[in-house]
């Protein structure tokens, strides 16, 4: 009895493990796809038609509700469109043909459509709830930034809360401030984007520049309040020369508030820089555009502000000089003398007991961003 009662457990678990191998499954679902993206505007078995800037659009009711939680609600959800076979759609009529194709077909041809048609495209899959959608058109917005599109990249970004891609435009933008400043496409920046703009620490360009890109601007705009844009000029890192000379003639900032920015005393490492953050660069290397001897320092000059918090000594400009450290210059192994972040342009090396002028030879310098260092 034993023996037929194992032989019979043993059959039973054959048969258990036989049956949970995986069965085969053919998939169609290219030609169920192919299928469906044939009746996209087709009058083959339509129940709804689409008035979009007078064209009449076929389409079927059931494969857009069964796509899109919009079209259910408009189509089945008992608003006054449920019940007509004709429904007219406020909508780009481009715009909407490639979102029905999308929804028929499963397909999205993006690298078809230039900045234009694709922020036109965007709108409709944020109406329509359609993130996948809105997802592609970002990336492919992502990967063709340009110095003539990124302003309305930016804009469209902004507009439906695409966090990750206005982010990548401002940095973006950061990175190429000269040219994308005087492009003829920044004078078509919405003011809100503009704004954003003024307020990054990280946009490298001089500032006498961005006030100069700040007033075509606001030629270009005429009739747009511009003093929220203009408070976010940086007038203290302009000159005296250029204030005087290019800012006052231009009519377009309060007489009081440049004499302000002349007459208050200077404190150089308070200022607000705009300056290059990258975080374990070497910038003496990198961005480094020379180097000089003056009487027994040597004079490291880079080729804009960067900010940094590992070197030895370093100062915002070449007359207000700040002390980072100071280091023993015979020990053989590398070391760091650490301080509070901050924005510099000129690094100052001086040997202060035999003044030195060769340093550079018995030295590795580097000067970096550490954000381990609290």
């Amino acid at each position: 009895m034993d023996s037929q009662e194992s032989r019979a457990t043993s059959s039973s678990a054959a048969k258990r493990r036989h049956s949970s191998k995986p069965k085969p499954v053919h998939v169609f679902g290219d030609q169920v796809l192919k299928d469906l993206g044939s009746l996209c505007m087709n009058e083959l078995y339509s129940d709804v038609s689409f008035f979009v800037e007078e064209h009449c659009l076929p389409a079927h009711r059931l494969i857009l509700a069964t796509r899109s939680e919009y079209f259910r609600a408009l189509l089945f959800g008992g608003m006054f469109e449920s019940t007509e076979q004709k429904v007219r759609l406020e909508a780009p009529l481009d715009a909407f043909k490639v979102i029905l194709g999308y929804l028929y077909s499963g397909t999205l041809a993006v690298s078809a459509l230039d900045v234009d048609a694709t922020s036109k495209v965007l709108g409709l899959a944020s109406l329509y709830i359609l993130p996948e959608v809105e997802l592609a058109l970002a990336k492919h917005l992502q990967n063709n930034l340009s110095i003539s599109n990124t302003c309305m990249i930016l804009d469209t970004a902004r507009k439906f809360n695409l966090a990750e891609l206005t982010m990548k435009c401002l940095k973006f933008m950061d990175k190429n401030a000269p040219q994308v400043l005087k492009h003829q496409s920044f004078q078509m920046l919405s003011k809100e984007s503009l704004e954003e703009v003024l307020r990054r620490d990280t946009l490298i360009e001089h500032e006498i520049n961005v006030f100069q890109s700040v007033l075509k601007w606001s030629r270009h705009n005429q009739g747009v309040d511009i003093k929220s844009v203009l408070s976010l000029v940086r007038l203290s890192l302009i000159s005296v020369e250029d204030l005087v000379r290019v800012v006052r003639p231009s009519g377009i900032v309060e007489s009081l508030k440049i004499l302000d920015a002349i007459e208050k005393p200077i404190i150089t490492s308070k200022l607000p820089y705009r300056a290059h953050v990258s975080p374990g660069v070497d910038v003496a290397f990198h961005l480094g555009s020379g180097f000089g001897v003056n009487q027994n320092e040597i004079v490291i000059k880079l080729s804009f502000w960067c900010i940094i918090n590992n070197i030895s000594i370093v100062s915002c400009d070449m007359i207000h000089w700040e002390d980072g450290g100071n280091v023993a210059l015979s020990a053989p192994t590398q070391q760091d003398i650490r301080f509070a972040r901050r924005p510099v342009r000129f690094i100052r090396i001086v040997h202060p007991e035999s003044g030195r002028k060769d340093i550079l030879n018995d030295v590795l310098l580097k000067a970096i961003l550490n954000n381990t260092i609290p």
